[in-house]
């Protein structure tokens, strides 16, 4: 007797697991995402089911990330895709390899329909315009369409992909074997190799910028190994930290693009970008005057600079090769070492006995001593957060620098407890990011991760406030009455504490840490400090 044919969405399922995905995310409808769900639990994929699509898009999208498969997320037709958008956007913004599964209408509904119906591929296909990456799929779901699209999710750049899942195709029956190998990356090509060489054979005094594409165990061993080879300092991006660990010898700081690097970029003859992806970078033109040295696993257009030379290719054995020759620089380790004090002199917030961001960062790291990992929310409190965590290995803290999006902390930190549970995850969030996603409490507690939220509270938007004052105008109303999160948080079933003091912060973290399961910390700080961080950051 013959074996029927696996439907399309049963053979989605089984080649997802067989790539190492191993959570979906999303908020199903009565339709096709149904049969998703039951697909994926029967292929071994753990789901779980969010409280909004644009959180369970970003959860997807961190999962692959740390995975290094596609992540996965689910929504129904029409609402659920458009409320997936910021999710989405993301995704693509951020490099998160994600499958996003929405539901479609079939063309007999659409001779009739209007009830939730526009054009999702027209919105899918706007939102990723120009973005390489990003690919919108519709009609007939074909596995020999949809597998390649899988295969490139997670070589750079990467991002996400959205199915747009006619109900009756995605329920018909297919002949399809696994998927292939994951494509290797391509090697550099020699003559930009030896041209790399040169210049950094001319250089005195070089710099290393570490960007997200360095955010791999080889990449970012490259990265080290070639920054101890020259004796050079190394700065890192947001997403970049833990590729130099700060604790390394070499690691000297983070770079944005903005003001707080220029002293040490600025005294460079050469600046090494070391899978560097513009995105990351704040609103401001490139400053330098020194040549750069672009290494990269793809070019990037538009670019803050052009470089001297480009090397695009495999991005560890590009760093590999050139880690084999360099001469010692002229920087001296007591220089290194003045960099990286001046960046977190002019990172400090002042003391004056109120509970300062800072201080929060600093008690809750000295009680996690074990190193969970931290999700970084958008806000005046990522300054502290990303300063003054400590980060040993890549994507140690995972934040949203591309999209810079408020609400990604606390999905974030919830995808990155489920990938590690023995790790467990901090979500360092402002007021204003958890009220956009306070509904993923109910998430963290069905699914009782290992997870503690922190939340920076001051009762406003403090960095839209501090451009508001900034520009000298009038109250626009971007304060509230500060809410009870510890409150909110228990109704959850969250372990809470409330902190005012630095003394009270450190007996709340020294609690959170000693504890297990879903916790908050209420954090009531004093705001006053963010001005002074954010002039010396961006001028």
């Amino acid at each position: 007797m013959t074996a029927q044919p696996r439907r399309f969405v049963d053979w989605l399922a089984d080649d997802l697991y067989r790539r190492g995905t191993r959570f979906a995310f999303g908020v199903p409808g009565g339709g096709v995402s149904l049969d998703l769900l039951s697909a994926a639990q029967n292929a071994g994929i753990r789901t779980v089911i969010a409280a909004r699509e644009d959180a369970a898009a970003m959860m997807g999208g961190v999962a692959g990330r740390l995975s290094g498969a596609p992540g996965l997320a689910f929504s129904t037709k029409g609402p659920g895709l458009a409320s997936a958008t910021n999710g989405l956007a993301s995704a693509l913004l951020d490099r998160m390899p994600l499958l996003f599964v929405t539901e479609g209408f079939d063309a007999a509904e659409l001779e009739y329909l209007s009830h939730q119906v526009f054009d999702q591929k027209g919105l899918v296909e706007g939102l990723f315009a120009g973005i390489s990456g990003g690919k919108a799929r519709a009609g007939a779901p074909r596995a020999d369409e949809v597998a390649p699209v899988l295969d490139a999710m997670t070589t750079a750049p990467m991002g996400p992909a959205v199915l747009l899942a006619d109900p009756n195709l995605m329920t018909a029956p297919v002949d399809a074997p696994p998927g292939g190998p994951k494509p290797s990356a391509a090697a550099a090509d020699p003559d930009a190799i030896q041209r790399a060489r040169e210049l950094i054979a001319g250089a005195r005094r070089p710099v290393i910028v570490a960007g997200l594409e360095a955010a791999g165990a080889a990449a970012a061993s490259g990265v080290r190994d070639l920054a101890a080879a020259l004796g050079a300092p190394a700065l890192v991006t947001y997403m970049a930290k833990g590729v130099v660990p700060d604790s390394d010898p070499m690691f000297a700081g983070i770079f944005t693009g903005g003001a707080i690097e220029r002293a040490t970029v600025g005294a460079a003859d050469l600046i090494i970008l070391a899978g560097l992806d513009p995105v990351e970078l704040i609103r401001k033109p490139w400053p330098y005057r020194a040549p750069a040295l672009d290494l990269c696993a793809c070019a990037y257009v538009p670019h803050y600079v052009t470089p001297a030379v480009r090397v695009e290719g495999d991005l560890a054995e590009t760093l590999r090769k050139l880690a084999d020759t360099p001469t010692a620089s002229d920087w001296s380790a007591v220089e290194i070492a003045r960099c990286r004090e001046t960046f977190h002199t002019d990172m400090a917030m002042p003391d004056g006995g109120a509970l300062s961001p800072e201080a929060v960062v600093r008690e809750v790291g000295r009680a996690f001593e074990f190193m969970p990992r931290a999700a970084i929310d958008a806000g005046a409190h990522m300054f502290s957060a990303c300063a003054f965590w400590k980060a040993a290995s890549p994507l140690d803290i995972l934040i949203s620098n591309g999209l810079a999006s408020m609400g990604f902390a606390l999905p974030a930190a919830l995808a990155a407890a489920l990938h590690d549970p023995g790790r467990g995850a901090v979500a360092l969030t402002g007021d204003g990011g958890l009220m956009m996603c306070l509904g993923e409490l109910k998430t963290a507690a069905a699914t009782g991760v290992d997870l503690t939220v922190v939340v920076f509270n001051d009762a406003r938007l403090s960095l839209i406030d501090i451009k508001r004052e900034q520009r000298q105008m009038q109250d626009l109303g971007l304060s509230w009455d500060a809410p009870d999160f510890a409150r909110i948080a228990a109704g959850f079933g969250f372990t809470t504490w409330t902190a005012g003091t630095r003394e009270e912060m450190r007996s709340a973290a020294g609690a959170a840490s000693a504890g297990s399961g879903p916790r908050l910390i209420d954090a009531r700080i004093d705001a006053s400090g963010y001005l002074q961080q954010l002039r010396a950051l961006r001028g």
